[in-house]
């Protein structure tokens, strides 16, 4: 079963989908953190498919916007990489009090693997939290139990922030050479508050979180990540450059599962993606119960 529907976070009202098993349900719940602007609409039917499979399997999952995206509150203008943490906050505190699941995981694609794992990482930090409850933010600088989940799917994160904004700012450029015949670049801005990313309305400070962003950098232990599944989509099965120092960190935990896949998010024409939603749903299965 599917249900659309609005739940808070801060001020704002998120729109999500619930997906509900029909059978017997499973005492995990997961969140989907989608990936950021273009290549979220690219990849939206890719995640309504995989949370298909997962109800299937009995998982209760979310699918939702962040703050400013989709069709959730606000202007893209409002959008920040804190804000999405939050938002994944809300979302799984508003799963968790919908279904009664014990367990939260996470499920990201691109930016949002790399927020689902810095919001799993914040909380692993922060041991002593209150868990925020859907008629308000989360206490002021403390992260939520929530945001603590039993496991992690990241299909190929960003791990290199300042890279990823460097590709969309040529993006850009090319676009402007096509239509104007002329590129003027990130500098051309100047003082202006927002910066066109790839056709999105970007604030200055979300380009700045962005550009800081390199997940292959903490100081959490090693032995203290949940179980993680790691896919890359590439040309070859071997780790990409990007990928080796995130292996590095997540150590043990995690399960590297490599595709010959081009990247859906960032193609106009169909690719089946049935492999990797298979064997993400299976490495789900398997997990063992708390």
């Amino acid at each position: 079963m599917e249900e659309p529907l609005y739940f808070p976070s801060d001020a704002f009202r998120l729109f999500g989908v619930l997906h509900l098993p029909e059978g017997a349900r499973r005492d995990c719940g997961l969140v989907f953190s989608p990936p950021f602007a273009e290549e979220q609409k690219q990849a939206y039917r890719v995640f309504v498919e995989l949370a298909r499979r997962l109800e299937r399997e009995g998982f209760p999952s979310l699918r939702f916007d962040y703050r400013g995206t989709g069709d959730s509150e606000g202007p893209f203008s409002e959008f920040s990489l804190a804000g999405a943490m939050r938002d994944i906050a809300a979302a799984a505190a508003f799963l968790r009090e919908r279904t009664s699941v014990s367990r939260i995981g996470l499920i990201g694609l691109r930016l949002g693997a790399s927020l689902a794992l810095q919001s799993a990482e914040c909380g692993m930090r922060n041991a002593e939290c209150e868990p925020p409850t859907t008629d308000g933010p989360p206490a002021t600088g403390r992260a939520s139990r929530v945001t603590c989940p039993s496991c992690l799917v990241l299909w190929q994160p960003i791990v290199d922030g300042a890279l990823f904004h460097r590709l969309n700012i040529r993006r850009m450029q090319v676009r402007q050479m096509m239509t104007g015949g002329k590129a003027t670049g990130e500098r051309a801005t100047g003082s202006a508050a927002t910066i066109d990313l790839d056709g999105f309305l970007a604030s200055r400070a979300m380009c700045e979180e962005i550009k800081a962003l390199n997940i292959a950098e903490c100081g959490t232990r090693i032995a203290d990540w949940p179980p993680t599944l790691l896919v890359q989509f590439a040309h070859t099965t071997e780790p990409s450059g990007e990928l080796k120092p995130l292996i590095e960190k997540l150590g043990p935990a995690a399960q590297f599962l490599p595709f010959v896949l081009e990247p859906f998010w960032d193609r106009l024409g169909y690719i089946d993606c049935s492999a990797p939603i298979s064997a993400t749903a299976a490495w789900l299965t398997r997990l063992p119960p708390a």
